[in-house]
Order: C-alpha cells, then sequence, then structure tokens
C-alpha cells in the first residue's frame, strides 16, 4: 500500500506520471476492476400477470430471489469500491482543478473526463515544451 503515498498531486504539466501512479495504486489496493466493470444493473422485478397461478407466481418470486440478492451484493461491492477510487482521485489533484471538472457518478467516467481535459490540449502541450 505504499504506493499510494507515492501519487503526485495533479497539477495540470503531470498528467502522464500521475495517471501511471493512479492506476499502480489502484492495482495495489484491489480496486482496480472498478474502472472496467460497469456499475451493476438491477434485474427487472417480476410482475404477475392476471392469468398466472399461485404456483407460477411464487416459481417467479422464487426465481428472482437470486438475482435479487446477488445484484445487492455486487452493487454494494462496486458502490464501496467506485467510493473509494473517487475519493482518491479528488484527493490527489490540485483543488482548482477538481472544481473545473464537472461531477460524475462512476470513477471511470471521472478519469475520462480528467483526461479530456489534460489530453490534447494545447496548453498541456506548450507546458511540456517549455518544461
Amino acid at each position: 500500500m505504499t504506493c499510494i503515498k507515492d501519487v503526485p498531486t495533479l497539477k495540470g504539466d503531470n498528467y502522464g506520471e500521475w495517471r501511471k501512479k493512479v492506476d499502480i495504486a489502484f492495482i495495489c489496493a484491489e480496486v482496480d476492476w472498478v474502472l472496467t466493470r460497469p456499475k451493476p444493473k438491477e434485474p427487472p422485478t417480476p410482475a404477475r400477470a392476471k392469468e398466472d397461478s399461485d404456483a407460477e407466481w411464487q416459481k417467479k418470486e422464487r426465481d428472482y430471489a437470486p438475482l435479487k440478492m446477488s445484484y445487492d451484493l455486487e452493487s454494494k461491492k462496486w458502490g464501496n469500491a467506485n467510493k473509494k477510487c473517487m475519493a482518491f482521485l479528488k484527493n490527489t489533484i490540485e483543488p482548482a482543478i477538481v472544481g473545473s471538472i464537472a461531477e460524475c457518478d462512476s470513477a471511470k467516467g471521472y478519469l475520462e473526463r480528467i483526461q479530456s481535459h489534460f489530453t490534447g490540449s494545447s496548453k498541456t502541450y506548450a507546458t511540456m515544451l517549455i518544461k
């Protein structure tokens, strides 16, 4: 976990180094999977049709229960990992930069917004040339 303290603060001209260190920190913390897996989708709730007998309806409910439980567990796991990643990202970026990046619900989306903010920018390229 010492790799977490090695992540430099993103100041604008160090995006490449910052991103590499963030990726390593996420791998060490075993939360890197949240960047590749989408947020789990809740399974559709069964609806009772007029022609369903009590037995058919109970079967639908029994079939739905493990799907719902699996979703609840995966959703909680994904939510906790995403929350950790978001907190980590926001705490390794200069406050002025954090304020300029639009909010996002997922760490993956937030990293994409950060990337678009810094790659392909003529300001970033000019800063790199000056250094």
